[in-house]
């Protein structure tokens, strides 16, 4: 195993529980639905296969695991989206999320978010934080979610740059796994408390937050040392 510097043309980030802390709030909404809607008691152990995955694939996947409740796939879908979407912006921006972007918009070096999440809450968190992002994309963009990486592929193509030279930022399993399928450096800022911490080891890189992350970008400017095996 050797570090390969490769330069970075540009950086992607996800958004949920790496720049904001929606997680819990996801997690909150998944399960008082199913609750309210189906009668469903889940719990967390339930919801964390979902992380960093869209909408619609944990609505096909409860619908899967509870065959006997009927569930009408794109009405969950429906309801789940309305009641995240009055709660996304109560999100606060995780520790680092600011400075590390604004790092890179001052040397404007490109950069987008690549999210599982619709479009419009995208929107919502750069617009309520005032985050210096005018690309994003959303897994609602297409055909397959993470760990599919299409959503990176497609933000390289929007960023136009080959994928190889983009440097992803990513807080779940699905993400970074989806981020080395696109073929991109990864950079694993997993929840201190995630119950596989072992599964990052795909991961370029790992760090308890963007705050030790952005402290590389520093000592090392674009200059990323990414893990060769």
């Amino acid at each position: 195993m050797s570090l390969t510097p490769i330069k970075m043309s540009a950086a992607v980030f996800d958004m949920d529980g790496l720049l904001i802390d929606s997680e819990p709030v996801w997690m909150s909404v998944e399960a008082s639905i199913m609750k309210d809607l189906f009668s469903i008691e889940l719990h967390k152990e339930d919801l964390m296969p979902y992380q960093g995955r869209s909408t619609l694939a944990f609505c096909e996947g409860m619908a899967h695991r509870f065959p006997e409740a009927g569930i009408d796939v794109h009405h969950l879908w429906s309801r789940l989206l309305d009641r995240m979407g009055q709660m996304i912006t109560t999100a606060a921006l995780l520790p680092g999320a600011e400075a590390i972007l604004h790092w890179f918009s001052e040397r404007e070096i490109p950069l987008t978010i690549a999210s599982s999440s619709p479009r419009h809450f995208i929107e919502s968190v750069v617009a309520k934080h005032h985050l210096p992002i005018r690309m994003l994309t959303s897994g609602t963009e297409v055909r397959v979610s993470k760990p599919h990486p299409a959503v990176f592929e497609l933000s390289a193509q929007r960023l136009g740059f080959p994928a190889e030279s983009c440097v992803v930022w990513e807080d779940s399993v699905n993400g970074v796994i989806a981020g080395k399928a696109a073929s991109m450096a990864v950079i694993a800022v997993p929840d201190a408390h995630h119950p596989a911490p072992d599964k990052f080891a795909i991961a370029d890189a790992c760090y308890p937050s963007l705050l030790e992350s952005l402290d590389q970008l520093n000592m090392n400017g674009f200059i990323w040392p990414v893990v060769t095996r």
